[in-house]
């Protein structure tokens, strides 16, 4: 296929929205995630039976409807279940890994991460379930602030915040419904290896296969990246929190900037020289490494982005 331009960049950029975390550690060791999780699990039970009258409770000391317990409750339940999800992971991909380097003691790269030899396939449904799940978790939430707030007519700053937050949480059902229509729109997208693994001194030739639902694009970029990951704390004490970095360390990236009609069943080649000194993946070091192929069309109603794993290793 004939691209318009093509450019790269060995800048290094911190990249913004981004929620997916590529590597198998959570931050913290699995047990530590367990007994973390617990302590939600444990808090957000009792507190669901209280609101629901199973744990006796004087009426006098809820100074709120029994509703609103028990959503705070379910709120701190599920984010507990969140993190034991996170540490179950975790767990499994480190005791798949121990079983791929006994099995395959001369290919590092099977260890590393559940590969498919034959190329990487989108997931379809997974991103948008838990897009949904979390606006429906922070909404949950926010109904105590909401119900403070207006029907308990709580402090005008408090009225201020709540608004605020408010509009994040509008924000973020946006997004879990517009990725949900990709969902519905989008199928079938996926990347072909020219071979696995694909190495660090070689170039690398990407075969993409466009989605069911892509007919017409205006203007696109197919990017290849190397990211790097890693969790930042931010506060203190009782506020401090984990954050997902990731952080592009080199790009190239092909410009499409005519319009393109896509042929059903069409595959496009496209391929990339990496730099003099390039790194290998390392999906689950305590600072993953990872290449990413990212495809992003400007079309006509909904537009299309994707981004695959590449196998690139030493």
């Amino acid at each position: 296929m004939n691209l318009d331009r093509y450019e790269f960049s060995a800048a290094r950029r911190r990249l913004s929205g981004r929620t997916e975390k590529r590597g198998a550690q959570t931050g913290m060791p699995i047990w530590g995630a367990i007994a973390f999780g617990a302590v939600f699990v444990a808090v957000g039970t009792g507190v669901v039976l209280m609101g629901n009258r199973v744990i006796p409770v004087d009426p006098k000391s809820v100074h709120a409807p029994w509703w609103v317990l028990t959503v705070f409750g379910m709120v701190f339940a599920l984010a507990g279940l969140s993190v034991w999800g996170m540490a179950a992971r975790q767990y499994q991909a480190a005791q798949r890994r121990r079983d791929a380097t006994r099995r395959h003691p001369d290919e590092p790269a099977l260890a590393d991460y559940a590969w498919d030899l034959r190329g990487f396939t989108a997931p379809r449904w997974s991103r948008a379930v838990k897009a949904l799940v979390l606006a429906v978790a922070m909404s949950l939430f926010l109904s105590i602030f909401n119900y403070w707030a207006f029907a308990r007519n709580g402090p005008w700053m408090v009225k201020f915040m709540t608004i605020l937050f408010d509009l994040m949480l509008l924000a973020v059902w946006v997004g879990a419904l517009t990725m949900l229509g990709r969902t519905f729109k989008f199928s079938g997208s996926r990347i072909e290896f020219a071979r696995f693994p694909y190495r660090v001194d070689q170039p690398v030739l990407v075969r993409w296969h466009p989605a069911s639902g892509i007919v017409t694009a205006r203007k696109g970029t197919f990017t290849l990246r190397c990211v790097e990951e890693w969790f930042e704390s931010r506060g203190h004490g009782k506020n401090r929190s984990a954050h997902l970095i990731q952080e592009e360390t080199w790009n190239g990236t092909w410009h499409l900037e005519r319009s393109k009609l896509f042929a059903r069943g069409e595959i496009m080649e496209l391929s990339y020289d990496l730099p003099a000194v390039a790194p290998s993946t390392h999906l689950h070091a305590a600072k993953p490494v990872f290449w990413e192929f990212e495809v992003k069309l400007d079309l006509p109603g909904l537009d299309f982005e994707e981004t695959y794993l590449v196998p690139i290793y030493g």
